[in-house]
């Protein structure tokens, strides 16, 4: 890292050391470093997350945890993985984890975190929380990289659609001042290519890419009543999220349900509780038996798709 001298006009280099010559641990600095200023971080990796947890407990069956868990905007599950030095099983490991998390249901996320918390996760998710972990990915931070894990990354993404990020720290120190700073900087996929390449066997959905608009995405949606009724609340300013045909709203400043446009029916999601919620649905739903509690009664959800449903837009 270069330090400017705008009198001079000129550089003049910083100090390079190791994180090891430098003190730093993984799970003591370098990983409490990241869970106190969690946005600051992912930021600067070019990542929209929020952390869940740190040394978190992937399986009884074995002792290692997880050095960070998060969840990305879209309910993927990603695993982020610190080595200060270079470990060619760093990967391995993260691949591990992230098997073992992969049959954790949306509840064991949320038992993660705190009620506050909760409902700030619930704001952060463009999609309703029963879709937490349906896929996960990888994050890998180190210092620097075995030339055999990067090349087993690629083969990964491009062969089977595992979506894995290896990003480099260093560390620069101010000798003037004795302020340090982290260099960070992502290094597979290389950063020119991240936006436009899709990895040949990651799958995709025929949703966010091909819906320009909302026009083209209710098209794919034969139930007339559901259609008619997320063009009035559109037209009207409601919150949504395109990618998932999901109406938005809120009470109180808080989000705190949602409809998600299916092909024959809508799918409704409350996030938190209030007295009588269950009465006040099944009063107004053709199949009022579909109301359930979720998420350890945390939340509601079920079905709608009769006309008689779209008479409210919910508690207020």
């Amino acid at each position: 890292m270069l330090k400017i001298d705008r009198d001079r006009q000129s550089f003049s280099q910083l100090e390079s050391c190791s994180l090891t010559d430098a003190a730093i641990t993984e799970r003591y600095d370098l990983q409490a470093f990241i869970a106190n200023s969690p946005e600051e971080f992912f930021r600067e990796i070019g990542q929209d997350l929020f952390l869940l947890g740190t040394e978190v407990v992937a399986s009884n069956n074995v002792q290692d945890r997880i050095d960070l868990l998060a969840v990305d905007r879209e309910g993927t599950a990603v695993i982020v993985e610190l080595k200060r030095s270079s470990h060619k099983l760093q990967l391995l490991q993260a691949i591990s984890y992230a098997g073992m998390i992969s049959h954790w249901s949306a509840s064991d996320f949320l038992a993660l975190i705190d009620s506050e918390q909760q409902e700030a996760l619930a704001d952060f998710l463009e999609v309703d929380q029963d879709d937490i972990n349906r896929q996960q990915r990888i994050i890998l931070v180190a210092e620097a990289y075995d030339y055999s894990l990067l090349v087993s990354a690629e083969w990964l993404c491009d062969m089977y659609g595992v979506d894995i990020l290896c990003c480099r720290v260093n560390l620069a120190r101010d000798e003037a001042t004795g302020a340090e700073y982290v260099v960070c900087s992502n290094v597979y996929p290389a950063p020119e290519l991240t936006s436009v390449a899709l990895p040949r066997g990651r799958k995709r959905t025929a949703t966010a890419s091909e819906w320009s608009d909302w026009d083209s995405a209710l098209e794919g949606v034969s139930n007339p009543a559901l259609v008619a009724f997320f063009r009035e609340q559109l037209a009207a300013g409601c919150e949504h999220y395109l990618p998932k045909r999901i109406l938005r709203f809120r009470n109180g400043g808080k989000r705190r349900w949602s409809i998600a446009a299916r092909r024959l029916n809508g799918y409704v999601w409350q996030d938190g509780r209030f007295a009588g919620d269950v009465e006040f649905w099944r009063s107004g739903v053709s199949r009022p038996e579909d109301v359930k509690p979720v998420e350890n009664e945390r939340c509601l959800r079920f079905f709608v798709e009769t006309g008689d449903a779209w008479s409210f837009s919910g508690p207020r």
